[in-house]
């Protein structure tokens, strides 16, 4: 099982009901769609609702998604939307706030550059193409190499190096316009240091529990966020 791609895991979740393939899947992506979760709302307890209902989501949604989806990036991708969904009207405020308080930073060492990217970061990705997207998750969030980008996107090392770098400078654009000043190369290496969290321990399980169960067991809460989708 544990040699099996997503979309194997995924096939064997579907036309075998396998429980085991499915918490394969929820432990390789837990720790990426958490972390989205978490730095939309800045709240633990928040964020593991959502990631629950993201998993509740890919279980009802698992018999319609491409033989070609690239699951990651679909995670990514849900799990921003349930996260805004969650908080839309707190995450404004906050950005309002915090882009106020970008104005007057521009220091570029690691650390300072993720406290100020990091409330804008979601943003700036939802703004990308699908592809571009998508390059960003598996470079950054998923710590690929070039060369596997490339063959995951369906082209060479080259024209991912490429594609990366051009989407990094669309975040820099992104950014600056927001106050935040900051190179290309501290930008690529503020994400790629911080972008992901640990989930808490317990929560593979329970999120597994919750999306085998259709969302049965979920929350009021989280039910919510799950007919959102």
């Amino acid at each position: 099982m544990q040699e099996l791609d997503d979309i194997g895991l995924l096939r064997e979740y579907v036309e075998r009901d396998s429980e085991a393939a499915f918490a394969a899947l929820v432990a390789r992506h837990i720790n990426q769609v958490y972390s989205v979760a978490l730095r939309q709302t800045r709240n633990p307890h928040q964020a593991e609702e959502i990631t629950q209902a993201v998993f509740v989501i890919l279980a009802k949604k698992a018999r319609l998604l491409s033989r070609k989806v690239i699951l990651s990036g679909w995670l990514y991708q849900t799990a921003r939307l349930t996260s805004v969904t969650s908080i839309r009207g707190e995450i404004r405020r906050a950005r309002r706030e915090q882009e106020a308080y970008m104005q007057t930073v521009s220091n570029e060492s690691e650390s300072h550059a993720w406290t100020q990217i990091a409330p804008l970061l979601d943003a700036a990705i939802s703004d990308l193409s699908e592809k571009d997207r998508q390059a960003v998750v598996l470079r950054f969030f998923d710590g690929k190499s070039m060369r596997e980008v490339g063959a995951v996107l369906g082209t060479g090392e080259d024209a991912a190096k490429m594609r990366v770098s051009r989407v990094v400078e669309k975040l820099r654009r992104f950014f600056t316009k927001r106050g935040v000043v900051l190179s290309t190369a501290a930008i690529a290496g503020a994400i790629s240091a911080n972008s992901i969290q640990a989930a808490p321990a317990s929560l593979a399980k329970t999120a597994t529990a919750v999306a085998l169960a259709k969302g049965a067991t979920a929350s009021t809460s989280t039910l919510t966020l799950i007919k959102e989708h």
